[in-house]
């Protein structure tokens, strides 16, 4: 119990860590992103996804306290954070279509709810200078690419660090 409780903390700490760099580093602001929500993964790989809930609930309530720009925490909290336990539970389907279909609607649907809080709730002015559909599309292939990078390195630590990890433990 108490080593859940003590790598849970730690993760969640790493987690703020990457998201705090996410707002002052602007350039470098998706790949924190992406770093902070690769944690959410990990711990779902050792302790499953109850622990998982909880330390992406306790980096998205921390995250509000902790960052001095709350836009920031919104594309965590609705893609990033949530996306490893999302993919958990649809890649249990078995179906590359199904598990397909139903990303892509979690991605679509969680960028509408970003646009929208960060339109209506901080009323951020975003104006494009090509078609929307352009916009929809690029960014579908992107979380394309995202998800298959994800699973790459969440592959990698299971094959690689985890292994290595564990033997070093005992």
């Amino acid at each position: 119990m108490g080593r859940k409780v003590a790598l849970g903390g730690i993760l969640t700490a790493i987690s703020i860590i990457f998201l705090y760099l996410a707002v002052y580093l602007p350039s470098a602001k998706l790949t924190m992103y992406f770093l902070a929500g690769i944690i959410p993964g990990f711990i779902l790989v050792e302790m499953g996804a109850r622990q998982a809930w909880l330390l992406y609930f306790a980096t998205s309530m921390l995250s509000f306290l902790v960052l001095g720009n709350l836009v920031n925490a919104v594309p965590y909290i609705f893609i990033f954070g949530m996306y490893p336990l999302i993919k958990y539970y649809i890649e249990k389907t078995r179906n590359m279509f199904i598990e397909l279909t139903l990303k892509l609607l979690f991605f679509n649907m969680a960028s509408l709810a970003v646009y929208f809080i960060c339109t209506r709730v901080f009323l951020i002015n975003i104006k494009m200078a090509f078609p929307i559909a352009w916009l929809v599309l690029g960014l579908q292939l992107v979380f394309l690419a995202y998800d298959y990078v994800f699973t790459r390195v969440v592959f990698y630590y299971w094959d690689k660090i985890r292994v290595y990890w564990r033997k070093e433990v005992r």
